[in-house]
C-alpha cells in the first residue's frame, strides 16, 4: 500500500533529488522535489507528506530555518535529515527528527529510513 506514502525531498542537489525520486519511486513511493526552504513551505499548504527528506543547508531559506515550522504545518509528517553537516548530528533539529543521516553513505541507509517511518 504505498501508493499512498507520497515523499518530499527538499534539498538543492538537484542530482541527489533525482537519484532518490528514481530508488523511491521504483519502491512504489509517490515522490515529490523541492529545491529549498520556501518551496517546501508552499508545497506543503497543499500536501501532507507521509516522509520529508530535509536537507539542512539550501540556499535562500535553509532547514535549519524552518524546521519548527514544518512540525507545526505538518504535524503528522516524518522528518528525516539529511545534510552534508555531520556536526548537527548532536543538535537539537537531529534529536527533534525522526532519523539524522548523514550524506555521502550508503543510499539504502536513507532508502531503509523512509520505509521504516511511512
Amino acid at each position: 500500500m504505498k501508493q499512498n506514502k507520497k515523499i518530499v525531498i527538499a534539498d538543492d542537489n538537484k542530482e541527489l533529488c533525482e537519484v532518490v525520486s528514481d530508488i523511491l519511486t521504483e519502491s512504489g513511493f509517490i515522490v515529490d522535489a523541492v529545491y529549498n526552504g520556501y518551496e517546501l513551505l508552499t508545497y506543503l499548504e497543499d500536501n501532507v507528506p507521509t516522509v520529508i527528506i530535509l536537507d539542512l543547508m539550501m540556499p535562500e531559506k535553509n532547514g535549519l530555518s524552518i524546521f519548527d515550522t514544518i512540525k507545526q504545518v505538518s504535524p503528522n509528517s516524518r522528518i528525516i535529515i539529511y545534510t552534508g553537516y555531520q556536526e548537527y548530528q548532536a543538535s537539537v533539529y537531529a534529536r527533534s527528527a525522526d532519523r539524522f543521516l548523514v550524506k555521502g553513505g550508503e543510499i539504502e541507509d536513507l532508502v531503509n529510513a523512509v520505509e521504516e517511518l511511512s
